[in-house]
């Protein structure tokens, strides 16, 4: 046949048809192409293919276009695959494409036919768009505007979505539920739902094939990464116009924040909860303990105003026992005003040289009026025990933990005070025989307002306040606190101070105690 008549036969197929030579140049368009296309032979004679295709599939695994689709040829066995050209005019043309080759060398021609794609192709092949991930043709194109939007909700969707047949085999899903879902796409597609092991969601997948809607709110253990994900799911049956249900889809929403809000919730309304318990029994121990030193002065200050009055002679054990409730009532409102001090970081202390040892001494002596039947014994060097301190402060500290030691022992019992050194440290202990600390509730005791749950406001006073403020006082001397303790057995306080000669002392660790807990600050 004369290259005449074949060009006239070219010219003649209903087909556009496109053919370039082997450096894939465009060398003929016949009269259905140019239709087709908008463009003239004139317009592209000489250019390269790729003219004619939009720029993000100019590239599939390091090939051209052309190539890509020579090379898949045998596994296409002739069948098109769909695409998108450019038109001369701008617009994009999804068309179906086939390619063939014949010739070699500089006689070599490449032949694309071209089809427009019908409405709702007939496709037995791998969409072009899973084949590299450089186009995604098929999914983000599909051939009609109904579908086109179908599918751009589909892949943007902000919920993992799912579809599955009968079988019920998993058919398709969007890029949000492969997040989830914690594999790839192509680990999911094709998987039977009832091959999971968790039988919550195949018992959803079973409600949805018998046309019942469910619900599926739990972790989700990926079986090949093995990421746990927190999932809240909807599953719907797909039924067609016949009421036959063909298999069923599913909305899938990470729930992961939402569980990290709540955990936060709930913590923070525990902590609020606490806070107002704390502020509750404090008020009421407050009160107690404010009403407590009160009622019995303004009994007495009446009792003197009347004897005054009648010009009787004044009991001094009166005025005695009247300055001893101001002074116990000094001392809480002292206790409040320092605890609101540490707070603000304005709890002033004033370091000097010192001797423990006549600290000790002076708040031993203090408590001669309050120890009643209790015996103290105090055991110390023989050598003075010079530390740099606060003499107030840490007067207050031991004065502190001797009223304890008297106040949660029994009438009778012994009190034992020691004072030591201990490498760079002076060491105080303080021990009693009384009703002792919790162990769970040890933690806690250097708290403010904490009280311990085994005493009770009337039984035993104060506000709470007394081991926090104790804590600051020699943490801020560079020491440390403790206790050891057991319910029944008793409790002995550890305080541990530098000593004055100390330059760079070396951190005392708490001695190791048998059968008792101990907390240290």
């Amino acid at each position: 046949m004369a290259g005449e008549d074949f060009g006239e036969l070219l010219d003649a197929m209903a087909d556009p048809l496109v053919a370039c030579d082997g450096e894939e140049r465009i060398v003929y368009l016949n009269f259905a192409a140019e239709r087709l296309l908008g463009w003239k032979l004139e317009e592209l004679a000489g250019q390269p293919f790729a003219r004619l295709v939009p720029q993000r599939l100019h590239s599939f695994d390091g090939q051209s276009f052309l190539c890509y689709l020579l090379g898949r040829r045998r596994a296409l066995s002739g069948r098109p695959v769909r695409v998108f050209l450019l038109r001369q005019d701008g617009p994009e043309l999804e068309v179906e494409v086939t390619v063939g080759t014949t010739g070699a060398g500089s006689r070599e021609r490449i032949a694309v036919v071209l089809r427009r794609s019908p409405e709702f192709p007939d496709y037995t092949d791998e969409p072009l768009e899973r084949q590299s991930s450089a186009v995604r043709t098929r999914a983000a194109h599909p051939g009609s505007a109904g579908e086109r939007a179908y599918q751009l909700v589909f892949e943007n969707a902000p919920l993992g979505l799912f579809h599955f047949d009968i079988t019920p085999t998993l058919l398709a899903c969007n890029d949000c539920f492969v997040r989830i879902m914690g594999s790839s796409k192509r680990m999911l597609i094709g998987l039977n739902l009832l091959t999971l092991q968790d039988e919550a969601i195949t018992a959803c997948v079973r409600d949805a094939l018998a046309g019942r809607h469910a619900y599926y709110e739990g972790d989700y253990h990926a079986v090949t990464s093995g990421k746990v994900t927190p999932v809240r799911a909807h599953f719907a049956p797909c039924v067609s116009a016949d009421g036959e249900v063909q298999g069923g889809l599913g909305i899938v929403e990470d729930v992961t924040e939402q569980r990290s809000a709540e955990a936060e919730r709930s913590r923070l309304l525990r902590e609020a909860q606490e806070a107002i318990r704390v502020r509750d029994d404090f008020l009421t121990i407050a009160s107690h303990e404010l009403k407590t030193p009160l009622t019995p002065l303004s009994l007495r200050l009446a009792s003197l105003e009347r004897r005054l009055e009648r010009r009787e002679p004044v009991d001094p054990a009166l005025l005695r026992h009247a300055r001893q409730h101001l002074v116990r009532l000094a001392a809480l409102i002292n206790d409040l005003l320092d605890a609101s001090r540490i707070e603000a970081g304005r709890l002033a202390l004033h370091f000097e040289p010192t001797r423990l040892d006549g600290i000790v001494e002076r708040a031993l002596t203090g408590m001669d009026a309050e120890r009643g039947q209790h015996r103290i014994d105090y055991s110390h060097p023989e050598e003075p025990v010079c530390i740099r301190g606060d003499p107030y402060r840490l007067d207050q500290v031991i004065a502190n933990l001797l009223e304890n030691a008297l106040k949660y022992s029994p009438a009778d019992s012994t009190v034992s005070v020691t004072l030591d050194v201990s490498g760079d440290f002076a060491l105080l202990a303080v021990a009693d025989e009384g009703i002792g600390i919790p162990r769970d509730q040890q933690e806690q005791l250097f708290e403010r307002y904490f009280r311990a749950r085994n005493v009770s406001v009337t039984s035993y006073g104060g506000l709470g306040l007394g081991l926090y403020i104790s804590r600051d006082i020699v943490e801020r001397h560079g020491g440390r606190i403790w206790v050891e303790s057991e319910v029944g057995r008793g409790a002995t306080f550890y305080v541990a101070l530098p000593l004055l000669s100390a330059a760079n002392p070396t951190p005392l660790e708490p001695r190791p105690s048998t059968g008792s807990s101990q907390q240290v600050h």
